[in-house]
C-alpha cells in the first residue's frame, strides 16, 4: 500500500473524525449544562417555597430548623439534583519575598537559579543567595512554616575583588578525548572584575602546570586543564589538583586558595553521535563507548545528493535528528528520525520519513572493547515502486525491521581502527542491479563496516571506513551484493559542548552505478 500517497485521505478522515467528536461533545455538554441549570433553578424555587411554609407555620418567629443531608437533598415537588465536588490538595508550603531587588536578578533558592522576588517553598529551613556582579554576595537562612509569608530585606553593599565560589564541570579527564569533552572544566565565580590565576599540583603536592594570570570582567569565568604541564607534555594517569586563586594588581594573592581534585586517565574515548545506525560515532564511525550517567546528546544533520549518473545536484536530500541518552554505566539508548525528500520529483511517494530506536550494550572495555546493539525502525514505504532510499544502507536507511550488532574496536594513541558486523531482518531489500527479489518480503542479510579514526590536532578528528553487504541469507545465497559503500568523517570539538561534522558518501555498484553525497552536522552534549 502506497501510504504516502493516501496520506492526505488520512488525515481528512481523522479531521473529520475530529470535528464530528468535537460537536458531540460540545452537545452533550450544552444539553447536560442547560439541563443542570434548569434543576438548580428548580430547587432554589422549591427551598423558597419550604422555607416560607415553615416559616408561616412557625408563626413568623424567625426560627430555624436544623437537618443532617447525606449529600442529596429534595424538596416536594422538586427534581432530585446530585453534584460532586472534587477537591484537590496541595502540599503545604510558605511563601518567601524578598524586597529591594533589582529586576532580572538571578536568585539562588537552596542552591539553585530562580527568577523573580516571591518563591513558594515547603515548610522547614532554606537557603537564599542574591549575587550581582559588583556587589557582595547576600544571603540568608530562613525559616518558612506553613501558610505564613516571610519578608525579607535585601540590602546590596559595593564589593572588594574575591572569589566566591568553584564550580566543577568536568573533573575526569581524558586528554584523547578532542576539545571539550578532553579537559577538566572549572567555572570560577567572582564578585568584581579583578585577576585570578590557577595552577595543577600532582597527589604530592609537586607544580606541575602554572596558568597565566586571568583578568576577569565578568561575574563567571571559565578554567580548563588538558593534562598537560608546563612544558606541553602530558602528564600521567593519575590524581592531579586545580588551585585557583584571586590576586591583586600586585600580583598578590587575595582570599584563600581555593582547590579543585580531578583524576586524569586514558579509559574511553568520546565522541558526540549524531545519528546512522544508532552504533557509531556520527554515520560511519562505529564505537563501543557509552555516555557516561546522567548525560544525554542531541544532533542534527543535512546531507545532500552530489552526483550520480541520472540525477542532478540536491535531487535528494535526507535530514537526520537524534538523540542518544544514557541509561546506566553501562548501556545507552538513542532515538533517530530521519526523512528523505525528493525536491525536483513531482511524484510524493518518492518522499518518506522514518524513526529508528537502538539499545547498546558494552560487553568489555580497554584498549580492545566489545558492545552488542539492537535496533528497531519504521520507514513509512513498503515496496521498491516508492522506496528511493538514501545511500548507505547500512547508516542512513535503517529499513523496516530489527538488527543484531557488535561493534569492536582497538584504540591505542591517536589512532582507532573498528569494525560493526551487523545482522539485519527486514520486509526490504536494498538492491541496484537486479530485480530477483520482490518486496515486501522477509529478507536477512547482514552488512560488515571496516574503517579507522585519527586525530590531526585535538580538536580535529578524521575517519575513513567501507562496508559490504550479504545477498539475502535466507534465499539460500552465500555471496556479497554491492553497492560498495564508502564513508568519511571531519569533525571539529570545540572547547564547549557543541561539535561539527563534515560528511562525504558514496556507494558504487559499477562503473556507470554510483552516487556521492555531502552534508553538515551539529551536536551537542548536555
Amino acid at each position: 500500500m502506497n501510504y504516502m500517497k493516501k496520506l492526505p485521505t488520512y488525515l481528512l478522515i481523522l479531521m473529520n473524525l475530529y470535528l464530528c467528536g468535537t460537536l458531540v461533545l460540545v452537545s452533550c455538554a450544552t444539553s447536560s449544562g442547560g439541563t443542570y441549570s434548569r434543576s438548580v433553578q428548580a430547587d432554589e424555587a422549591a427551598a423558597r417555597k419550604s422555607r416560607s411554609a415553615k416559616e408561616a407555620s412557625s408563626g413568623g418567629s424567625g426560627g430555624t430548623t436544623n437537618s443532617t443531608s447525606n449529600g442529596n437533598s429534595s424538596w416536594p415537588g422538586s427534581a432530585t439534583s446530585s453534584t460532586a465536588i472534587i477537591i484537590t490538595s496541595t502540599p503545604p508550603h510558605g511563601t518567601v519575598k524578598l524586597l529591594g531587588l533589582p529586576f532580572g536578578t538571578p536568585v539562588l533558592v537552596d542552591g539553585q537559579y530562580n527568577s523573580g522576588n516571591s518563591f513558594d517553598l515547603s515548610p522547614g529551613q532554606h537557603h537564599i543567595q542574591v549575587r550581582v556582579f559588583g556587589f557582595e554576595v547576600w544571603e540568608e537562612i530562613v525559616q518558612v512554616d506553613e501558610n505564613r509569608t516571610v519578608l525579607l530585606q535585601v540590602q546590596l553593599v559595593p564589593a572588594q575583588f574575591h572569589i566566591i565560589d568553584v564550580v566543577a564541570k568536568h573533573v575526569s579527564l581524558n586528554p584523547d578525548n578532542p576539545g571539550f569533552l578532553g579537559k577538566a572544566l572549572l567555572t570560577v565565580n567572582v564578585t568584581t572584575p579583578g585577576i585570578i590565576q590557577g595552577r595543577v599540583v600532582d597527589s604530592n603536592n609537586r607544580p606541575v602546570k602554572t596558568f597565566k594570570p586571568i583578568n576577569v570582567d565578568k561575574a563567571s569565568v571559565p578554567v580548563s586543564w588538558d593534562g598537560s604541564d608546563d612544558q606541553g607534555q602530558a602528564v600521567v594517569p593519575g590524581p592531579y589538583t586545580l588551585l585557583i586563586q584571586a590576586l591583586n594588581e600586585r600580583g598578590e594573592a587575595i582570599g584563600r586558595e581555593f582547590r579543585q581534585d580531578v583524576y586524569l586517565n586514558h579509559s574511553s574515548i568520546r565522541r558526540t553521535w549524531l545519528g546512522g545506525s544508532g552504533f557509531s560515532g556520527p554515520f560511519f564511525v562505529p564505537d563501543t563507548q557509552i555516555l557516561p550517567e546522567r548525560t544525554w546528546v542531541l544532533g542534527t544533520a543535512l546531507v545532500s545528493h552530489l552526483a550520480s549518473p541520472d540525477e542532478p545536484v540536491a535531487s535528494t536530500l535526507v535530514s537526520l535528528n537524534s538523540m542518544r541518552l544514557s541509561l546506566s554505566e553501562y548501556s545507552e539508548f538513542s532515538f533517530l528520525f530521519s526523512a528523505v525528500i525528493r525536491p525536483w520529483v513531482t511524484d510524493m511517494s518518492t518522499n518518506w520519513a522514518g524513526f529508528t530506536g537502538s539499545w547498546k550494550l558494552r560487553l568489555s572495555e580497554g584498549p580492545l572493547s566489545a558492545a552488542v546493539g539492537i535496533r528497531g525502525t519504521f520507514r513509512s514505504f513498503s515496496d521498491e515502486s516508492t522506496a528511493y532510499y538514501p545511500p548507505a544502507w547500512d547508516g542512513l536507511a535503517n529499513f523496516d525491521g530489527l538488527s543484531l550488532s557488535l561493534p569492536l574496536e582497538y584504540s591505542d594513541g591517536p589512532l582507532r581502527l573498528f569494525a560493526a558486523p551487523e545482522l539485519q531482518v527486514s520486509n526490504f531489500y536494498p538492491y541496484w542491479t537486479d530485480n530477483r527479489w520482490p518486496t515486501p518480503d522477509l529478507f536477512v542479510w547482514s552488512t560488515l563496516r571496516l574503517g579507522l579514526e585519527t586525530h590531526f590536532t585535538n580538536p580535529i578528528r578524521f575517519a575513513l571506513s567501507a562496508a559490504l553487504k550479504s545477498e539475502p541469507l535466507n534465499k539460500g545465497l552465500l555471496a556479497l551484493q554491492l553497492p560498495l559503500s564508502l564513508g568519511a568523517e571531519l569533525s571539529l570539538y570545540t572547547n564547549s559542548p557543541v561539535n561539527f561534522t563534515a560528511y562525504a558518501l558514496g556507494e558504487a555498484g559499477g562503473p556507470y552505478s554510483y552516487a556521492v553525497y555531502g552534508g553538515i552536522g551539529i551536536g551537542v552534549q548536555f
